[in-house]
């Protein structure tokens, strides 16, 4: 994470555009370190997605890989840093629904909705793991503050 950026110029042409094995391996590199492999590796798929880098989808029931998610991340990026981070962002959301949402129905006896809790205490409790990590977690990236401020962790 500690790589130096490309120039802006570069980074508006969308350079970065990774291949499935290249985040499945991403993948499992963030959810060794980062979350302690807690995680079953969902279905993630690479496409354009509208308003959104990224976006952890809640499935109603478990899919293959134990997991009740599924990601879907963006095929272009500005850089390779934005969409580590972006998939560790996803990941923090799987962490809830696949992980958290248990605690939680046991310690409050009911379920955990799934169209809520998406940035709440649970979602940031990853905070200073991420830092950690040299990764930024924060409720949203947006492209004019990428450009204007050219980290991820800055506000």
């Amino acid at each position: 994470m500690q790589a130096e950026l490309p120039t802006v110029s570069v980074q508006r042409r969308l350079p970065f555009r990774p291949d499935t094995e290249f985040v499945n391996y991403a993948y499992k590199i963030i959810n060794r370190y980062v979350f302690d492999n807690a995680l079953h590796q969902p279905e993630i798929n690479l496409g354009q997605l509208r308003r959104a880098w990224g976006r952890c989808r809640w499935m109603n029931l478990p899919q293959t890989s134990g997991s009740w998610c599924r990601i879907d991340l963006s095929d272009k990026w500005f850089s390779e840093s934005w969409m580590l981070n972006t998939l560790a962002h996803e990941m923090a959301h799987q962490y809830q629904w696949d992980v958290y949402r248990w605690d939680y129905f046991r310690e409050c006896h009911r379920a955990m909705n799934t169209d809520s809790e998406g940035h709440g205490p649970s979602f940031f409790m990853w905070r200073e793991r991420f830092e950690y990590y040299g990764l930024s977690l924060r409720r949203s990236h947006s492209q004019r503050r990428w450009f204007r401020y050219q980290e991820l962790s800055r506000s």
